[in-house]
């Protein structure tokens, strides 16, 4: 309990509830936001922040429940809470992706107020700005390649003539005699798969490197540790220029129609908002902002 000059107790005011501002993005001016998208937390209203031609896409959060549920500190992260509002993020990025060009911000990017992120988009102004102009007009697509293994076997089966030539004498020996034959059938087999595999993957990069701007390739999990028949065994993200997608897409169909006789099957998702490819790789310290949080909730 507290008291004043006079003696008197002094009134105690309850504890505000402390708001934060959460970014979704960055856009250039003439940007179209709907009056009725709500943001993160289901309830405050989108608007942007403006600093001369850039806009930051916001809302104001309570930063206590980010805090509760984001803590590094707490003895149990709700991811449970962090998936939804993770998901959240997302489809308000992808539908403001629809009429605009936009450089997304990762999830849980909070700042203390307005002028804070006036001021940061002060300080990185010019790295926005060379983002803009490599991105503008393009998208970000991803493309995961799975592999039947046994389809493609069988493919090597029917096209290498060595091997067909040892399964026709097996025909005519007794088993008793046919278990160096098997055995030498069985490594070429393996080895011939390998290689076609690696030869394949390496096709199909080139193909689609040919049509994109840029392509950030990632490594999948082994084919033995994914517990599939048809594992995936190549993983990209492409930007795309969007004049040029129904090239891209028509590579893929040719790729799929060529390949899918060894097994091969593609799944390309997207557009997604460019976050693999916000960073340039070909300057070492370029748009080094947009690459970490934008000032993270603490």
């Amino acid at each position: 309990m507290t008291f004043n000059e006079n003696g008197c107790k002094k009134p105690v005011k309850p504890e505000e509830n402390k708001t934060g501002i959460y970014i979704y993005c960055i856009m250039q001016e003439g940007a179209v936001i709907n009056a009725d998208q709500k943001g993160i937390d289901g309830s405050g209203s989108l608007f942007p922040v403006q600093y001369r031609e850039l806009a930051a896409i916001a809302s104001e959060v309570e930063l206590d429940k980010f805090k509760l549920h984001t803590a590094v500190t707490s003895k149990e992260i709700d991811m449970g809470w962090i998936e939804e509002k993770a998901r959240a993020h997302e489809r308000i990025v992808e539908q403001l992706m629809k009429e605009n060009d936009l450089l997304p911000a990762k999830f849980c990017s909070i700042v203390s107020n307005k002028e804070a992120l006036k001021a940061f988009l002060e300080d990185n102004y010019h790295e926005y700005r060379r983002a803009f102009q490599r991105l503008k007009g393009h998208e970000e697509w991803s493309v995961k390649v799975y592999l039947d293994f046994e389809k493609l076997k069988q493919f090597i089966i029917d096209n290498t003539p060595e091997i067909k030539e040892r399964i026709e004498i097996l025909s005519f020996m007794s088993d008793t005699g046919t278990y160096l034959i098997k055995r030498k059938i069985d490594n070429l087999v393996h080895e011939r798969t390998d290689k076609r595999f690696e030869t394949d993957v390496a096709y199909i990069a080139k193909a689609l490197r040919a049509v994109s701007k840029c392509e950030a390739l990632s490594k999948p999990e082994s084919p033995k540790h994914q517990q599939t028949d048809t594992p995936v065994v190549f993983k990209a993200s492409y930007l795309i220029e969007k004049t040029m997608l129904y090239n891209f897409n028509r590579q893929l169909n040719e790729l799929s129609d060529e390949l899918e006789p060894e097994g091969i099957t593609f799944e390309i998702t997207g557009p997604w908002p460019p976050y693999t490819f916000v960073k340039d790789e070909e300057k070492e310290n370029a748009e080094r902002s947009l690459v970490r949080l934008l000032l993270p909730l603490k």
